[in-house]
């Protein structure tokens, strides 16, 4: 396992100093044995586009899929620029649109929650936001998962230090309200299905979908204001385009239902627009009644 990891690292560390082109084109060679060797991520991938979009054909599907291992493969450049770029990224990664609304959301001193999904463009689209942010004099923490591997985990944080203020783990709920009372910003992926005793049903893909009950609690109780902010690799330029919304006006509302429909409808809108971009190797309905994987 040391073994793998020092050679992961280094593979890390080797395309993170080739230009992204180029990086890109080395990966995506990747993509077929990735799809062979991932056999059952690749089932996984098969059956949430089955569900999500029953109105095409298996062969429109599994057009889908290949092109989502493709862009699998050609993520990991993408990963390792964000990790290992020094200073600000060039015009070349990508752009955030309508970046302003970051400040305006700023403005009241509450805290925001930049509310997003998994994509194979969320981690370049992530730093992107924060280096928008910092043009502002604005610094974004994010929340994630730990990993099984130490090491790989030291060094995916490191890598994300050299662009956020800091990073939480994803139960740390005292952390997060915390940093939100203070006015912070927060980064937050929480689209995958955490079980019934920690969701409520909402819809997603016309399908029951159990969806983490903390987005809108969190917000209510770190006293804090709510965006959507979603990520799309252009395929013809090869950058990436982070959308941002306007702060969400009544959110949380009154209705928790309500408030987790809007953040799948949100998810979505952009997952239609790019839905080989979406990160579809998630049992996203695990728990939903009738769902077998």
């Amino acid at each position: 396992m040391l073994t793998m990891t020092r050679l992961l690292l280094l593979m890390i560390r080797w395309l993170g100093n080739r230009s992204l082109r180029s990086g890109r084109r080395i990966t995506a060679v990747l993509a077929w044995p990735m799809m062979q060797l991932m056999g059952r991520r690749r089932h996984i991938a098969d059956r949430n586009l089955e569900l999500c979009f029953p109105e095409l054909t298996s062969a429109e599907r599994e057009s889908i899929r290949h092109q989502h291992f493709r862009h699998l493969a050609e993520s990991l450049t993408d990963f390792a620029h964000s990790w290992t770029h020094q200073g600000p990224l060039g015009p070349e990664y990508g752009s955030v649109e309508d970046s302003h609304h970051l400040s305006e959301a700023c403005q009241s001193g509450q805290g925001l929650i930049l509310l997003t999904g998994h994509t194979i463009a969320m981690e370049l689209g992530a730093r992107l936001v924060a280096e928008a942010a910092a043009a502002q004099g604005l610094s974004i923490t994010g929340i994630y998962r730990p990993l099984r591997n130490p090491r790989l985990e030291a060094f995916q944080n490191q890598g994300r230090r050299l662009y956020s203020q800091g990073l939480l783990q994803r139960d740390d709920l005292r952390g997060m309200v915390r940093h939100l009372r203070r006015g912070g910003i927060l980064w937050y992926a929480p689209d995958q299905d955490f079980g019934p005793q920690r969701s409520a049903w909402a819809p997603f893909f016309g399908l029951d979908a159990a969806t983490i009950k903390a987005v809108p609690e969190l917000a209510k109780l770190g006293r804090a204001r709510v965006m959507g902010m979603y990520p799309i690799l252009d395929q013809t330029t090869g950058r990436i385009v982070v959308h941002l919304d306007r702060v969400w006006e009544n959110f949380p509302s009154s209705n928790p239902i309500a408030d987790l429909t809007r953040f799948n409808a949100f998810l979505e809108h952009h997952i239609r627009r790019a839905p080989a971009q979406y990160w579809w190797l998630h049992r996203r309905f695990k728990s939903t009644p009738g769902v077998q994987y």
